[in-house]
């Protein structure tokens, strides 16, 4: 089964970055069946990784620098799996070699 994974700081109502959100499709991004939050607050750049082992790591900027929004105070590194993102409706196969 294909799948893309897509973050970013999920905000409809504005420019912040906050609320850095997770999202699974199964058509190429044509739609996104499901969407999880990592983070409520302050967050930016993400970067997304799948282990071996199905493990879904996603390396972050989380919080606010003082009152600067845009100055990181931490780096992040999240790990989840499709079970998690999915509600258990998805898991990870290993490839039989």
């Amino acid at each position: 089964m294909k799948r893309l994974l897509f973050a970013n700081p999920n905000n409809p109502s504005g420019r912040e970055r906050k609320n850095l959100s997770v999202r699974l499709s199964y058509d190429d991004g044509a739609t996104w069946k499901y969407t999880k939050t990592l983070d409520l607050g302050p967050s930016g750049y993400s970067d997304l990784a799948v282990a071996q082992d199905g493990t879904i790591l996603c390396f972050y900027e989380r919080g606010a620098a003082e009152k600067d929004m845009y100055r990181t105070r931490w780096l992040t590194v999240a790990r989840f799996n499709l079970e998690w993102l999915t509600y258990g409706k998805d898991a990870h196969q290993p490839v039989k070699k």
